[in-house]
């Protein structure tokens, strides 16, 4: 991963505010132990389409007094990126962190899976560049009105499957929307009926991170869908960060609120009953060899996040994931 490159090309690119997957898929790569000329070849593929910092000359003075002014406004990257840079040290509590997480969900978890990437790779301006990134497209899926952590006695699996069962039925059909994942997650939280379903994800009794990333998993077995994707890696993402976050129940709280709005984007048709698993899944070995030859930079990203999932909980069922994404059904 380029030390420069968050100091060179903006968090996102184009008119629908797409994200720089480069330095992330760039990392993921090298993990997977790609050799030089792939990486080069990632960078010759995306490095040309991305915006460059210098196209957003604003550079809004952010300071601990006027911090939360400017939560969710693009324009005040450059302010963000700025102040993080003289905030964030390798290895210490994450600045800030505690206030991010209630916008987790920013740019659709990619500015998390950013700040989770850097802190893997000991880059210090990978990890300034995900906070400014959590704070320029923050995104808050819960009010504080719906907030009631422990209101709710049921259990993760429980919520989970009633959540699928619904969804299965036809039932809480994902809202009309051209827009990208981070628009529509906005959508629905906004949404009454499916903003009820998303405060109860935040306020379920107990919540661990484990159940969180299993119900990611679970979710893209059925579907195999793009957003559910974006629900795996931030799942793993938020294993990384976890560390260094102060209040870690809150935090893990709204990314679960967060994967539920997700959750709640994608088609009802394209929840299967039947979760995919594999006749003859492909070995740790195999996808290790599959994902080094990948071109693409979310299955790049979602073979590298799967196999670290599967060495944390030893769940071959993250080995059938990274197959079906790369296979199909």
């Amino acid at each position: 991963m380029s030390v420069d490159h968050a100091e060179v090309y903006a968090p996102e690119f184009g008119h629908q505010h797409l994200s720089n997957h480069f330095p992330m898929a760039a990392f993921a790569l090298k993990k997977l132990g790609a050799d030089a000329d792939s990486i080069e070849n990632l960078n010759k593929n995306n490095l040309k389409s991305l915006d460059l910092n210098s196209d957003r000359p604003i550079c809004l003075d952010i300071k601990e007094s006027n911090f939360g002014w400017y939560l969710g406004k693009r324009e005040a990257y450059s302010g963000y990126f700025a102040y993080f840079k003289n905030k964030v040290v390798i290895g210490k509590e994450l600045p800030w962190i505690d206030n991010l997480a209630k916008g987790v969900s920013a740019g659709a978890f990619h500015a998390l899976i950013r700040v989770g990437y850097g802190l893997d790779a000991h880059d210090a301006t990978e990890i300034t560049a995900g906070l400014a990134y959590m704070a320029d497209s923050f995104l808050m899926v819960v009010p504080e009105k719906n907030r009631s952590p422990h209101g709710s006695s049921q259990s993760v699996a429980d919520f989970a499957q009633e959540l699928v069962t619904r969804r299965l039925a036809g039932e809480l059909e994902a809202l009309p929307s051209k827009g990208v994942i981070f628009e529509r997650m906005n959508l629905t939280a906004q949404d009454d009926t499916r903003q009820k379903i998303i405060s109860g994800a935040y306020n379920l009794n107990k919540l661990s991170l484990e159940q969180v990333a299993k119900t990611s998993l679970d979710i893209f077995l059925r579907t195999n869908n793009f957003t559910a994707l974006h629900a795996v890696t931030a799942s793993h993402a938020a294993r990384l960060v976890l560390p260094y976050v102060g209040d870690k129940e809150a935090f893990i709280r709204e990314l679960f609120a967060g994967i539920v709005t997700a959750v709640l984007t994608i088609p009802s048709e394209e929840f299967k009953p039947i979760k995919f698993s594999s006749e003859s899944p492909l070995s740790p070995e195999e996808l290790l060899e599959r994902g080094r030859a990948c071109t693409d930079s979310h299955d790049i990203k979602f073979v590298y996040s799967c196999l670290e999932e599967y060495r944390e909980y030893g769940d071959t069922r993250y080995l059938a994931a990274a197959e079906l994404r790369l296979n199909g059904w």
